[in-house]
């Protein structure tokens, strides 16, 4: 199910599906807190259903932010080296980000995912492409950008979000040349985790 637009009043909104709520929104920045929380909404419906959550370009744009890009960038095509976030849970203004799979994961959990990480660059450090599952490429750096590492490394507040910055090594060049070809090349963290449904709050 698609994120929609509605109407309360003379006031515009979005919702998910035909009979979610509608959060509404006044101006530029209410807009973008309307679609997230509608996302959010849909988020706990799919879980609860199995439905799909259908979100489009525009939706992770006006989530994710526009001033902020996250995409990981190609380092060195004649090295095979693709540095970037692996995952980001909070923008550097500190919004809450949340992930194309219309999920999340809250600054009081962020210690949750530094242990993974740790765990996963202990005992695995392989990278597939597109989840298929087989090793392709090998860990060269990691950084989980904790705050309290931002502020031993002199990094001022607001610079850096709080998330996992990851690089790999992609030997083959046929791996390599896949990856070049992918219009906007990103990570993508996989796995399972608990998840807990975000309850729907009043204003």
């Amino acid at each position: 199910m698609p994120i929609m637009q509605c109407k309360v009043g003379e006031l515009n909104g979005y919702k998910f599906g035909d009979s979610g709520k509608c959060y509404t929104y006044k101006d530029e920045e209410s807009r973008k807190k309307a679609k997230q929380k509608a996302i959010l909404q849909g988020t706990a419906v799919v879980h609860n259903t199995g439905e799909k959550l259908e979100l489009s370009k525009e939706d992770l744009s006006d989530i994710g932010g526009e001033e902020q890009k996250f995409e990981p960038m190609i380092k060195d095509n004649a090295q095979h080296l693709l540095f970037g976030w692996a995952y980001v849970a909070q923008t550097p203004d500190g919004e809450q980000a949340v992930d194309h799979s219309g999920e999340m994961i809250k600054e009081e959990d962020f210690e949750d995912l530094e242990k993974a990480v740790y765990l996963f660059n202990m005992a695995f450090r392989d990278s597939d492409i597109r989840h298929s599952c087989i090793a392709k490429g090998t860990l060269v750096e990691s950084v989980v950008m904790t705050k309290e590492k931002q502020r031993a490394m002199g990094i001022p507040e607001g610079t850096v979000p709080l998330g996992v910055w990851m690089g790999y090594f992609f030997a083959e060049d046929e791996d390599w040349n896949e990856i070049s070809k992918m219009a906007s090349p990103m990570f993508s963290i996989y796995g399972s985790a608990t998840k807990e449904i975000i309850e729907e709050v009043e204003e």
